[in-house]
């Protein structure tokens, strides 16, 4: 949850289904690690012949309290697991809410602890993701309905904010709307409502790159100045030449997290502090604790 770095009415509504879902399955990939090495885990992202590696011990040398090294190993571990991993987790996330919005007739189908079945019978990353592609397709609204919308479009819904040259433009999606359209016309699932509120957060912000004929080529989440998610049709990585075409405005603009998010990571850039740590903050704040 601290890694998602979701809004709190987001985060409030799926906590009781992460830990039947992603929980476990972040657990279980740790307990096996740990069978190999509980101290040390190669990067999983480094494919060369001398890859680097991390600390996932809590590094107990730093000092502190058992607690404080037992927080800083989950911690470091959360990261680790979000940086190989980030894309699916944000993506099993997504359907999440979206299921509590649109109220899914699989949560109710829950075992004797009230855990619904549906996750529980998923037992990797991989296939949380399956049920949350075929949640989408199923929750999918009408694309038909979705093309005719574009023609309804409003400077309120959208409006363009950065010219890219070779007739390629930014613009940013203002309204729910324009989220639907781009959800539909991108085959991913920006239009399925679990971004909708975030449009009244000015800490996010969704923009998407059209090419001449205003056909949209990659959808981007921006929370403050860093780069959540930058992704192609149906969800995939976007194009090396759009990527190409928009770095000069993401250097520019100082976006943070770019080429990691071109990528399909999300690794939370140095100094960025998440919405979770601005709570944990406020939380030690009253209770007195410097």
């Amino acid at each position: 949850m601290w890694e998602l770095d979701l809004p709190g009415i987001h985060r409030q509504s799926i906590q009781h289904l992460i830990g039947p879902g992603l929980g476990r399955i972040f657990i279980k990939f740790w307990l096996e690690q740990d069978r190999i090495d509980s101290e040390i885990i190669l990067d999983p992202l480094d494919e060369s012949d001398d890859p680097r590696w991390f600390r996932i011990d809590g590094i107990p040398e730093r000092g502190g309290t058992a607690d404080e090294v037992l927080a800083r190993k989950w911690r470091e571990r959360a990261r680790i697991f979000f940086r190989a991993h980030g894309v699916q987790v944000l993506h099993a996330a997504d359907w999440l809410i979206a299921a509590r919005q649109t109220s899914a007739p699989w949560l109710q189908n829950v075992d004797g602890r009230g855990e619904p079945r549906k996750l529980l019978k998923c037992a990797s990353l991989e296939q949380l993701v399956r049920e949350a592609d075929k949640g989408f397709r199923n929750q999918r609204r009408d694309p038909l309905r979705a093309y005719a919308a574009i023609s309804q479009l409003s400077p309120d819904d959208e409006a363009e904010i950065a010219d890219l040259g070779a007739d390629h433009v930014l613009v940013e999606l203002l309204t729910p709307r324009a989220l639907d359209v781009e959800g539909a016309r991108m085959n991913h699932c920006i239009g399925q409502g679990s971004y909708d509120s975030r449009l009244r957060d000015a800490a996010f912000r969704y923009l998407s790159v059209r090419d001449p004929k205003g056909v949209p080529l990659a959808t981007l989440e921006l929370r403050e100045n860093v780069v959540r998610q930058f992704r192609g049709r149906a969800n995939s990585d976007p194009p090396i030449a759009v990527v190409d075409l928009l770095s000069r405005h993401a250097a520019e603009s100082g976006w943070q997290g770019y080429e990691q998010a071109a990528a399909g990571r999300y690794i939370r850039p140095t100094g960025h502090v998440v919405l979770a740590d601005r709570l944990a903050g406020a939380a030690l704040e009253m209770a007195g604790v410097p």
